[in-house]
């Protein structure tokens, strides 16, 4: 086999190419974190709640132990993510490049009213944006989306309010519906936008970055 010659070597060593092989080794570890994290908290939410009812009734049946191993299991699973131990990633959806059941919204007329929303709004890409490696994500938050400071969208282009990786842009994005979310509007057809709409996003903001 020849040796590689200095521009391969390079190549192979640009930071395109280094971040590409860095995520596909991060992809595959967090995986696999996801999956061995899954199994121990489904073990802990019986144990947990097998242990509740011993305490409570003294008498064990499945449908009870069932019950509680639920209303366990979602107060363990936010504790597991607020400590920062979960891997958010999308499960595998359709291709998104082949997506037909997103709306028409006229954003530009109404950007003044929401401020762009739903580009402050938190979510897990997929499997496909990942190694598709345009779409940015939270290194301290895998598989998140990555955001600014003030919790937009990096790929947002703040000036414009345009997207600036719309070609791709996530599957959340192509089939987000923001005419009946609360969250935003209180009357979309008569544009009247939720008052505490700014509110809600600056506590999202500081309650997925832990403070109080």
């Amino acid at each position: 086999m020849a040796p590689q010659t200095l521009v391969q070597i390079q190549a192979a060593a640009s930071p395109e190419h280094l971040r590409t092989e860095t995520a596909e080794g991060l992809l595959y570890c967090h995986s696999r974190l996801n999956a061995e994290g899954s199994r121990l908290l489904e073990n802990s939410s019986f144990l947990y709640g097998l242990v509740e009812l011993l305490v409570e009734k003294r008498v064990i049946a499945l449908p009870e132990l069932e019950a509680r191993k639920q209303v366990v299991a979602a107060r363990l699973v936010k504790q597991f993510l607020e400590r920062g131990m979960g891997v958010a990633l999308q499960k595998e959806a359709e291709n998104k490049y082949e997506f037909a059941g997103g709306v028409e919204i006229d954003c530009e007329s109404r950007v003044e009213l929401c401020h762009a929303a739903c580009c402050r709004m938190n979510f897990a890409l997929s499997r496909q944006d990942v190694e598709e490696g345009i779409v940015k994500w939270d290194l301290g938050r895998p598989y998140l989306i990555a955001q600014d400071t003030e919790g937009y969208c990096r790929h947002l282009d703040r000036e414009s309010c345009r997207c600036m990786v719309r070609e791709y842009r996530p599957l959340a994005c192509r089939a987000f519906d923001c005419r009946n979310d609360g969250r935003i509007w209180i009357d979309f057809e008569n544009r009247i936008i939720n008052p505490h709409l700014d509110e809600l996003f600056t506590a999202a903001a500081v309650e997925s970055a832990g403070g109080d």
